[in-house]
């Protein structure tokens, strides 16, 4: 007896929208914004081009698209704060790890978007791709403030810190423009890269003591390991 369910119609359609936007990334990652077409991309997809233009409708809807699938890995276009490793960051036991498991995670969004970033500079004339990038940042900002302002509430930051600075703190420190500075630019590895600013952030937000207990020993996190090997490289 066959116990597997049918796919539903809403189950299509969600696959099939999830094909196209991935196909779509691929293509801008490569060819860039201006050179992908909705034809290469139907083609990729294994779609027809009408399916491509039902789907999305415009362009600048594509790549807004890939870039939410992108930024979400494994959970996809899923809201920011639903995802499972939010969950894990606001579920931590200390500051330390709290900032470590953001770090990784955030590091690895931008790893996955880090291709498609000259697709989005380019597309960033389009009104709807520019309204979409700033929706992003305003998103990570808000959820950068909600992450710190949990360390206030636990006593987590460093004496004296104000939550706001702490928050303008960790939103400039940790970002894309920087991973694709340090390991795109400067030639830094990604562990390298993650190590460092795993060791600022700790020494920017934590007491003097916990900062440098976190840094010399390294993290429960899941990069743990890497962030201490990372480490003595950089002098700590």
């Amino acid at each position: 007896m066959n116990d597997v369910k049918p796919e539903t119609r809403r189950e299509r359609a969600a696959r099939t929208r999830f094909r196209i936007a991935k196909a779509a990334g691929d293509l801008f990652a490569e060819e860039g914004y201006a050179g992908t077409t909705i034809e290469a991309v139907a083609h990729r997809a294994g779609v027809a081009v009408q399916t491509v233009y039902f789907v999305f409708h415009t362009k600048p809807q594509l790549l807004v698209e890939s870039v939410q699938i992108a930024g979400g890995g494994s959970e996809g276009g899923s809201e920011v704060m639903a995802r499972a490793w939010i969950q894990e960051v606001i579920a931590a036991p200390d500051g330390a790890r709290r900032l470590a498991l953001a770090i990784e995670h955030g590091s690895l969004i931008y790893q996955r978007l880090a291709p498609l970033w000259p697709a989005i500079l380019a597309a960033l004339a389009e009104p709807e791709v520019r309204e979409a990038w700033e929706r992003i940042v305003r998103g990570r900002r808000e959820g950068m403030r909600r992450i710190v302002d949990l360390m206030a509430s636990r006593h987590e930051l460093r004496s004296g810190l104000d939550p706001s600075i702490a928050s303008d703190i960790l939103f400039g420190l940790h970002r894309h423009e920087l991973y694709l500075a340090f390991t795109h630019e400067a030639g830094w590895t990604f562990d390298r890269y993650r190590a460092w600013t795993y060791a600022t952030l700790c020494d920017q937000l934590l007491p003097p003591d916990v900062a440098r207990s976190a840094v010399l020993q390294g993290s429960p996190a899941t990069a743990g390991l890497a962030l201490a090997q990372a480490l003595p490289e950089l002098g700590h």
